[in-house]
């Protein structure tokens, strides 16, 4: 089996290695990382497998080299150096594994036994070690395959990359004979389960993919190998939300035939999984069958390394030109931390590199290469019959972030034209893992931002369903309306207002709404019309806003109460972006409620409140309605009231907790009252004197033998993860 090492990378290479080298005798713990190379020291000598025994001390060291340049001469500096380095151990012996076809001879160094393990011994033990193709899938795509294999596990087999998902999915199945891979799509829990069929099929098993038990069981044989993949929810064109059903019926039956040489590998959602074990314990025991937890693995997290060795793999296999190559290296770590970084958007953004336009800005085409929603993920949302799609949409007409199941069937009937089928949490069960994901107990969120980034673009796109949402919509679905800025990259604007009839059905549910509004709730509706109209204009939104100001300040004056501060900052905001604003809300109330006394208490907390309530109000009024602030008689009728409130502040020097806030409010009165600004700033300045603080001490503790050992080994660099990235990189 002739594998192309060249392929793989430093960072692939070094891994195969060191797995090939544990049958020698030399642990994963024991090597010692540099930039381009690793090495481990064996004291007792080491036994080549095919070689000969090695005399000890040996040195063992593995480098991958490029092949452009002069391979040779590089290498022998890495042996040169790597001698010198651990020359206080007096080596006798030198193992070199290398992807270089370099000689012995140019690496001989007088006294020191050396061999060179190369591309054919390496090759070898491919070849000869099934159990370590499963470990390391990677070979496989850097190896010659039977003619058995399809294309497309070919093609897999190039770009994919160990992950930690995978190793305990492999564990599992090596126990179980069985394996769960949950987890939103995109992350490669499919690519999973293939390459480690791939892998089993290099070693004379049978690959068999199944969408239904009944597949499974037609194909099943006692009597020969098999690994079966069952992809029982991502389809190319749909998602089916009740299929993983089937399966857990069928789980007590399946488990009883896997062992050693039968697997199975679901993709699924963990609830299923659970269902179907908890009915198998409770009919069968639970001596025979795993936990949820011994076989579950979810795929959904990826390292900095997994993401910059995913990349690295599809920017290798697409053999780009050095032009993309540069573009790939330069922004690199831009890819690899980008939030909707998935393995099936890397390729995407691959294969999108070779037509690019030399003069376009590579951070927007990253951007919209990686933020963009697949064309599996549109066709599966929208194949969902109505009952699930009336569920996410309830989800964009509730508060951003995680919501709790009653807030969201609440919602979700808001938007169901028909009745549900299933209870709410059944619903939400079966689109778990693919769109949605449980958070705690009873709150549900998006599995992933795009998926509702996705969502709005499909109603944004749909006339009827866009009135639909508006007509029946919450104050979140009309301030969703609303928004600007949206999506991965900001650029949404508006996006559920795009004709008239838009702006009728949010002009009818504002006044719906309003009424009813709470105060906080008020402030998020102005704080949403005072962005809009920053970001957009046009006679629709000048009169959705005006219509909305008249509605507030009429139920603030037909209340009869006090309004906060906060909103009606944001009232007279967007009330000034107005060519004709509606008349002010009657301020009044609010003035005379704030308004300080004589014997306000600044040693209370909700005092100070009061008044740094009332300092507020003074602003608004005097940059918005200053003519108010002359109807109050304001700040002469203040003076004498605010000159004892300072001089009733020094009692609150005896409250170190009150000292800073106090100390502002003092600065800010005397900005507000001229005629107390003298005595207020000199109490402020006394206020906010600070006393000098003890310097902390650590008492220091002895290092551990680990550490010590660390520190005593070579000086190896460490790297951060940006850094982590352009190393994986630079072997493109």
């Amino acid at each position: 089996m002739a594998c192309r090492f060249d392929d793989l990378g430093w960072f692939q290479f070094k891994r195969l290695c060191t797995t090939i080298l544990e049958a020698a005798g030399i642990e994963q713990d024991q090597w010692y990382g540099r930039l381009a190379s690793a090495v481990a020291v064996v004291t007792d000598g080491l036994d080549v497998p095919n070689v000969r025994t090695l005399p000890g001390p040996t040195v063992v060291l593995v480098a991958w080299v490029r092949q452009r340049g002069h391979p040779a001469a590089r290498l022998r500096a890495l042996v040169d150096q790597t001698l010198d380095d651990w020359h206080q151990h007096a080596p006798r012996s030198l193992a070199v594994v290398t992807n270089a076809g370099v000689a012995v001879d140019a690496l001989a160094v007088d006294g020191v036994e050396t061999v060179v393990l190369d591309a054919a011994w390496l090759s070898d033990a491919v070849e000869a070690g099934p159990n370590l193709r499963l470990r390391e899938p990677a070979l496989l795509g850097a190896c010659d395959l039977p003619d058995l294999v399809r294309e497309e596990l070919r093609g897999l087999a190039r770009v994919f990359v160990r992950t930690r998902a995978y190793e305990l999915a492999v564990a599992a199945l090596v126990r179980h004979g069985f394996a769960v891979l949950t987890g939103p799509p995109e992350m490669g829990k499919t690519a999973i389960a293939r390459m480690i069929g791939l892998a089993k099929l290099t070693d004379g098993w049978e690959l068999h993919e199944c969408l239904r038990p009944d597949e499974l069981w037609s194909s099943f044989a006692r009597d020969r190998a098999q690994v079966f993949v069952a992809d029982d929810a991502f389809g190319s064109t749909e998602y089916r939300p009740d299929a993983a059903e089937r399966w857990s019926v069928e789980l007590p039956r399946v488990l009883q035939a896997m062992d050693e040489r039968h697997w199975l590998i679901w993709t699924s959602r963990p609830a299923p999984l659970k269902a179907g074990l908890r009915r198998i314990h409770r009919e069968h025991g639970v001596e025979r069958f795993p936990q949820p937890a011994q076989v579950e693995v979810d795929a959904t997290d990826l390292s900095v390394e997994e993401k910059a060795l995913i990349l690295f793999r599809h920017a290798k296999a697409a053999a780009l030109a050095e032009r993309d190559v540069a573009l790939v290296q330069t922004h690199g770590w831009t890819i690899v931390d980008h939030a909707h970084f998935t393995p099936e958007r890397i390729r995407r953004f691959v294969e999108r590199l070779p037509s690019l336009e030399a003069d376009r800005d590579l951070e927007d085409v990253v951007a919209e290469a990686i933020r963009e929603p697949t064309a599996a993920m549109r066709a599966s949302l929208r194949a969902l019959p109505p009952e699930y799609r009336s569920l996410l949409i309830g989800l964009l007409d509730v508060p951003p972030g995680p919501v709790g199941d009653r807030d969201l069937a609440a919602a979700t009937r808001r938007h169901a034209r028909t009745g549900l089928s299933a209870p709410l949490a059944e619903l939400v069960d079966r689109l778990a893992d693919h769109f949605l994901r449980r958070i705690g107990e009873g709150e549900v969120t998006w599995v992933h931002p795009s998926w509702r980034d996705l969502l709005i673009d499909e109603l944004a796109g749909d006339d009827d369903a866009r009135g639909a949402f508006l007509r029946m919509c919450s104050l979140d679905g009309l301030l969703l309306a609303l928004s600007t800025e949206g999506g991965a990259a900001g650029e949404r604007v508006l996006p559920l207002l795009r004709r008239d009839a838009d702006w009728d059905l949010a002009a009818e549910a504002a006044a719906r709404l309003i009424p009813a509004l709470d105060e906080p709730a008020t402030t998020r509706l102005l704080t949403a019309l005072r962005e809009a109209r920053a970001t957009a204009g046009g006679v629709e939104l000048d009169a959705l806003s005006g219509e909305a100001l008249r509605s507030v300040a009429r139920r603030w004056n037909a209340r009869g109460e006090p309004a906060p501060v906060g909103s009606l900052e944001r009232w007279f905001e967007v009330a000034a972006t107005l060519e004709r604003p509606p008349e002010r809300p009657d301020v009044a109330r609010t003035w005379i409620e704030l308004l300080p006394t004589v014997s306000l208490d600044l040693t209370s907390s909700e005092e100070r409140a009061q008044l740094d309530e009332w300092l507020a109000l003074t602003s608004v009024l005097r940059l918005y309605a200053p003519v108010a602030l002359v109807d109050f008689e304001f700040p002469e009728r203040q003076v004498e009231t605010t000159r004892a409130i300072v001089a009733g502040a020094r009692a609150a020097l005896c409250d170190p907790e009150s000292r800073r806030e106090l100390a502002e409010l003092m600065r800010r009165l005397g900005r507000t009252i001229p005629a107390v600004a003298d005595d207020a700033f000199d109490l402020a300045d006394e206020l906010a004197g600070d006393q000098p603080k003890e310097p902390a001490t650590t008492a220091l503790r002895p290092l551990s033998e680990e550490l010590q050992r660390l520190l005593e080994a070579p000086f190896a660099p460490t790297r951060g993860d940006a850094t982590l990235v352009a190393h994986v990189l630079r072997d493109l």
